[in-house]
């Protein structure tokens, strides 16, 4: 078995194209009145249009479902989002026997974590 596609569901698909087009940086290569679809190296990278937000739930605590996004420097990574009005769940990044991680809101209360891999793991 082997991913085949991300796919994030948000209700307001003018905002998540704001945010992952021009925020992120991703290219939306086809769109609908239901659908982004985003070049993304590796997996297909699809935003679906739903109903309503995402519950609310304890990042790190409850179970969900998270995209992560490399980053060469996370801190350049964080200082750069930011900038671009992006609200990050860590003051600072965390850290594992993987390397640093911050997690962010998305649209439609979707959260994701951008991560720099530690050069040792």
């Amino acid at each position: 078995m082997k991913l085949a596609t991300l796919m994030v569901l948000t209700p307001d698909l003018t905002e998540a194209r704001r945010f992952y087009e021009t925020i992120l940086g991703f290219e939306v290569v086809s769109e609908s009145a239901d659908l982004l679809v985003l070049d993304h190296e590796g997996a297909a990278f699809h935003v679906f249009r739903c109903e309503a937000d995402a519950p609310v739930v304890r990042h790190g605590r409850d179970a969900a479902t998270v995209a992560v996004f490399a980053v060469a420097s996370i801190d350049d990574a964080m200082a750069s989002l930011r900038a671009k009005g992006v609200e990050f769940l860590h003051r600072t990044p965390g850290a594992n026997r993987f390397g640093r991680y911050a997690a962010f809101k998305a649209p439609g209360g979707n959260v994701h974590e951008i991560f720099e891999p530690d050069a040792d793991a």
